[in-house]
């Protein structure tokens, strides 16, 4: 099962695509790819690009790139496997990302987010991060960077409390059995999780969409779990994929904190599968259906049977 949308692509276009995972990983040619960097890349290549591996391959971006990748799904898919060949080691190489940069910016995919990778890549990470937040703020929900701050730091203080939402939340315990709505509460009650928009949640914007994904996607709540959902958002929004991938995986992956988000998960190293995680991009990016706006209004699906809703959505299992 490869990416739909870059399954038929012309011959030339995939063996430019080839060439651009071979500059990636090796820095044009300036660096050695680890063996264990050839294998995923092999692999990755022909899970999401439904092509086999070309024989011969130079290790450069080819003039003209944009020229054969022209549709715009086609451009952000290709853009999620270079981000993830960049990520296979868990060390961030300047080079690599710069590779990225150039990529990003000829398929005018998410370039500005790359910029800010090549930041943390500097030193700078706490301006890296300060950036990411801005765009986050921005490209999700509108926010200006003090609004979107504010939504984080406000209900600690008892301010700005989603009670219209909190009292949605609350009624979840009367779901159907076996509804979305009734496995939706089940998280909350198992994992402890605050509501979103509550006093000790984060924001309802910000991550009531993300703990549905959990629910409806049926990941777990570790390390692992994260990564995998993560991924699967990443296919369903791929306009926002690298701003909503990147933090993670200089989390989890490059052991990078993230400021807003090392309170509650530690930093890691090489934590991420990338088979596993190019599943998942698969099926994000296969499924159909109002799941995919990240503004998603949920609430009205909460009584039908969850494996109603997966099945509405395409989701693969």
């Amino acid at each position: 099962m490869a990416f739909h949308d870059l399954e038929g692509l012309q011959p030339a276009a995939v063996a430019a695509l080839a060439e651009t995972c071979e500059a990636v990983i090796t820095a044009e040619g300036r660096e050695l790819a680890t063996e264990r960097e050839r294998q995923l890349q092999r692999q990755l290549f022909e899970m999401l690009l439904g092509h086999p591996w070309p024989p011969e391959v130079a290790a450069a971006v080819p003039v003209g790139l944009s020229g054969l990748i022209t549709g715009r799904r086609q451009r952000q898919e290709v853009m999620q496997l270079l981000t993830l060949l960049a990520f296979l080691e868990p060390r961030l190489d300047q080079a690599k990302v710069q590779v990225l940069e150039r990529v990003a910016t000829e398929l005018q995919v998410a370039a500005g987010a790359l910029a800010d990778l090549e930041e943390v890549c500097r030193g700078h990470v706490l301006r890296a991060f300060g950036d990411l937040y801005r765009r986050t703020f921005r490209e999700l929900n509108n926010d200006g960077l003090v609004q979107g701050f504010a939504r984080f730091i406000l209900p600690m203080l008892g301010v700005g409390i989603d009670h219209a939402h909190l009292a949605n939340y609350q009624a979840l315990a009367s779901a159907p059995a076996d509804s979305f709505g009734s496995a939706l509460h089940a998280y909350y009650v198992n994992t402890g999780l605050p509501y979103p928009g509550s006093r000790k949640g984060l924001p309802y914007p910000y991550l009531a969409i993300h703990d549905v994904h959990h629910v409806i996607g049926g990941y777990a709540i570790d390390y692992a779990g994260e990564i995998r959902v993560l991924a699967f958002t990443m296919g369903l929004v791929p306009d926002h994929a690298l701003l909503i991938g990147l933090p993670a995986m200089l989390q989890f992956q490059m052991g990078i904190a993230d400021p807003l988000a090392a309170s509650v998960a530690p930093k890691l190293k090489d934590q991420l599968d990338s088979p596993v995680f190019a599943r998942e991009l698969q099926r994000g990016a296969a499924a159909t259906g109002a799941i995919r706006d990240l503004h998603w209004d949920f609430w009205s699906w909460i009584e039908r049977p969850l494996e109603a809703v997966r099945r509405d959505f395409n989701l693969l299992t």
